[in-house]
């Protein structure tokens, strides 16, 4: 989660402390969320593709499983907490008719959707490179009918809930103009719960639970105050460990 904070290297526990005034990574977050709130990396092919009674969103070692789109939203008297949430566009064992419902592939066609909430643990910050560490939990859910919007972050959590993830995430936000920036989020997932999926995925879980992945997102974030409150739009990709 990135702040767009400037630059006083400071650090903080749970409630995370805010920069004066450049980007701050800890927007970055979430999804959990945002989550989420997010163009993903490539899921393979053949997980495009769904064989159909796998577990959605698992696969070998190493390889990508989920892509995503979202939003994150950085908020707070210090700019310590992280709101994110957005929408899987591909899944293993998932086909893009099991994914989305109508046309164009956005949150308002979406059916799995994703979302986050996070608080900052540390942040240093040296020049135009800030180094910020989140952890939070994420949920995701499968709608009956699409119409996410993300200008109604809550209608993100509609629906059934069929994921539950911890998450541990480093944000590296790189300053390139005044109160813009370029964050890459890193980190673990742990799966805590997962439940079985209804609709054309019926018969089939949302992953399972105890899996270890890997999180990555880019995007780009913008500081809309100097407390410092932040917007990111992020996109990125789930791998298993």
């Amino acid at each position: 989660m990135p702040d767009l904070g400037e630059t006083k290297e400071t650090q903080a526990r749970a409630p995370e402390s805010g920069p004066e005034r450049g980007l701050s990574r800890r927007r970055a977050m979430t999804v959990s969320a945002a989550v989420a709130g997010a163009g993903l990396a490539a899921v393979p092919v053949a997980a495009e593709a769904g064989t159909g009674g796998g577990a959605v969103s698992l696969g070998k070692t190493g390889s990508t499983t989920v892509e995503f789109r979202g939003r994150v939203l950085q908020s707070g008297g210090t700019g310590q907490s992280f709101t994110s949430f957005g929408y899987l566009i591909r899944a293993s064992h998932a086909k893009r008719a099991d994914l989305f419902r109508g046309t164009p592939l956005s949150e308002a066609t979406a059916l799995l959707t994703a979302y986050a909430t996070g608080v900052l643990q540390a942040r240093t910050v040296d020049m135009a490179v800030h180094s910020l560490d989140i952890v939070g939990t994420m949920t995701v859910y499968q709608r009956k009918q699409p119409g996410a919007t993300f200008s109604d972050p809550s209608s993100f959590r509609q629906g059934t809930p069929v994921a539950r993830y911890n998450m541990t995430l480093q944000d590296v936000l790189t300053v390139f103009a005044t109160d813009t920036g370029l964050p890459t989020l890193t980190g673990d997932m742990l799966q805590t719960a997962a439940h079985a999926l209804a609709g054309s995925l019926a018969g089939q879980t949302f992953g399972k639970n105890g899996t270890r992945l890997r999180f990555f997102a880019t995007g780009i974030g913008q500081r809309i105050d100097p407390a410092p409150h932040a917007q990111l739009e992020i996109a990125g990709n789930w791998s298993i460990e």
